[in-house]
Protein backbone atom coordinates (compact mmCIF):
# COMPACT_ATOMS: atom_id res chain seq x y z
CA UNK A 1 0.00 0.00 0.00
CA UNK A 2 2.73 2.47 1.02
CA UNK A 3 4.89 1.38 -1.94
CA UNK A 4 1.99 2.09 -4.32
CA UNK A 5 1.57 5.57 -2.81
CA UNK A 6 5.29 6.26 -3.18
CA UNK A 7 5.24 5.11 -6.81
CA UNK A 8 2.19 7.26 -7.55
CA UNK A 9 3.92 10.29 -6.00
CA UNK A 10 6.97 9.54 -8.14
CA UNK A 11 4.80 9.51 -11.27
CA UNK A 12 3.21 12.81 -10.21
CA UNK A 13 6.65 14.38 -9.73
CA UNK A 14 7.76 12.99 -13.11
CA UNK A 15 4.83 14.71 -14.80
CA UNK A 16 5.85 18.00 -13.16
CA UNK A 17 9.45 17.46 -14.26
CA UNK A 18 8.35 17.01 -17.88
CA UNK A 19 6.61 20.42 -17.71
CA UNK A 20 9.96 22.05 -16.95
CA UNK A 21 10.20 21.92 -13.16
CA UNK A 22 13.82 20.85 -12.61
CA UNK A 23 13.45 20.25 -8.88
CA UNK A 24 10.70 17.70 -9.49
CA UNK A 25 13.13 15.50 -11.43
CA UNK A 26 15.10 14.76 -8.26
CA UNK A 27 11.93 13.99 -6.32
CA UNK A 28 10.66 11.81 -9.17
CA UNK A 29 13.77 9.66 -8.79
CA UNK A 30 13.58 9.56 -4.97
CA UNK A 31 10.02 8.28 -4.60
CA UNK A 32 10.69 4.88 -6.26
CA UNK A 33 13.72 4.49 -3.97
CA UNK A 34 11.48 5.10 -0.95
CA UNK A 35 9.09 2.44 -2.26
CA UNK A 36 11.93 -0.05 -2.79
CA UNK A 37 13.29 0.59 0.70
CA UNK A 38 9.84 0.05 2.21
CA UNK A 39 9.40 -3.27 0.39
CA UNK A 40 12.91 -4.37 1.37
CA UNK A 41 12.38 -3.46 5.03
CA UNK A 42 8.98 -5.16 5.12
CA UNK A 43 10.40 -8.42 3.67
CA UNK A 44 13.23 -8.36 6.23
CA UNK A 45 10.79 -7.93 9.12
CA UNK A 46 8.53 -10.73 7.85
CA UNK A 47 11.51 -13.04 7.33
CA UNK A 48 12.82 -12.31 10.84
CA UNK A 49 9.43 -12.93 12.43
CA UNK A 50 9.00 -16.22 10.55
CA UNK A 51 12.47 -17.43 11.47
CA UNK A 52 11.92 -16.42 15.11
CA UNK A 53 8.64 -18.36 15.27
CA UNK A 54 10.37 -21.37 13.69
CA UNK A 55 13.12 -21.20 16.33
CA UNK A 56 10.65 -21.07 19.20
CA UNK A 57 8.57 -23.96 17.85
CA UNK A 58 11.61 -26.23 17.39
CA UNK A 59 12.67 -28.18 20.48
CA UNK A 60 15.70 -26.68 22.19
CA UNK A 61 18.11 -29.59 22.66
CA UNK A 62 21.07 -27.75 24.15
CA UNK A 63 22.08 -24.13 24.55
CA UNK A 64 24.50 -22.83 21.95
CA UNK A 65 27.77 -21.56 23.37
CA UNK A 66 30.19 -19.40 21.47
CA UNK A 67 33.59 -19.08 23.10
CA UNK A 68 34.67 -15.48 23.55
CA UNK A 69 37.79 -15.66 25.67
CA UNK A 70 39.51 -17.88 28.16
CA UNK A 71 36.83 -17.79 30.80
CA UNK A 72 33.59 -16.45 29.28
CA UNK A 73 31.12 -17.51 26.63
CA UNK A 74 27.72 -16.27 25.55
CA UNK A 75 24.68 -18.46 26.08
CA UNK A 76 21.65 -17.97 23.87
CA UNK A 77 18.52 -17.97 26.01
CA UNK A 78 15.07 -17.74 24.49
CA UNK A 79 12.64 -15.30 26.05
CA UNK A 80 9.18 -14.09 25.11
CA UNK A 81 10.71 -11.16 23.20
CA UNK A 82 13.14 -13.45 21.37
CA UNK A 83 16.64 -14.83 21.75
CA UNK A 84 18.95 -13.03 24.16
CA UNK A 85 22.68 -13.54 24.61
CA UNK A 86 23.75 -13.82 28.24
CA UNK A 87 27.35 -14.12 29.47
CA UNK A 88 28.10 -17.41 31.20
CA UNK A 89 31.25 -18.15 33.18
CA UNK A 90 32.82 -21.33 31.78
CA UNK A 91 36.02 -21.37 33.81
CA UNK A 92 37.56 -19.75 36.84
CA UNK A 93 39.51 -16.52 36.61
CA UNK A 94 43.15 -16.29 37.58
CA UNK A 95 43.90 -15.91 41.25
CA UNK A 96 45.85 -12.88 42.43
CA UNK A 97 48.84 -15.07 43.26
CA UNK A 98 49.12 -16.37 39.68
CA UNK A 99 50.03 -13.03 38.09
CA UNK A 100 52.02 -10.29 39.84
CA UNK A 101 50.44 -7.55 37.67
CA UNK A 102 46.94 -8.68 38.64
CA UNK A 103 47.97 -8.83 42.29
CA UNK A 104 49.37 -5.28 42.16
CA UNK A 105 46.23 -4.02 40.42
CA UNK A 106 43.96 -5.68 42.98
CA UNK A 107 46.08 -4.18 45.79
CA UNK A 108 45.61 -0.70 44.30
CA UNK A 109 41.85 -1.29 44.05
CA UNK A 110 41.64 -2.45 47.67
CA UNK A 111 43.74 0.57 48.75
CA UNK A 112 41.41 2.96 46.88
CA UNK A 113 38.30 1.25 48.24
CA UNK A 114 39.52 1.55 51.86
CA UNK A 115 39.06 5.35 51.87
CA UNK A 116 36.72 7.13 49.40
CA UNK A 117 38.79 10.32 49.64
CA UNK A 118 41.85 8.64 48.15
CA UNK A 119 42.85 9.17 44.54
CA UNK A 120 44.95 6.94 42.36
CA UNK A 121 47.59 9.67 42.13
CA UNK A 122 47.97 9.41 45.96
CA UNK A 123 48.93 5.72 45.74
CA UNK A 124 52.47 5.09 47.00
CA UNK A 125 54.76 4.66 44.03
CA UNK A 126 52.20 6.02 41.56
CA UNK A 127 54.92 7.96 39.70
CA UNK A 128 56.72 4.67 39.06
CA UNK A 129 53.65 3.16 37.40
Amino acid sequence: MIAAVCLRLGWWQWEHALRGDGRSLGYALQWPLFAAFGVFFWTRVVHERLSRSACTSAPNTAPRKTPVGHSWSFHRGDTVAGPVLRPVLIGHAQDDEDDPDVAAYMHRLRWLNADPRRRLSDYPGFDAL
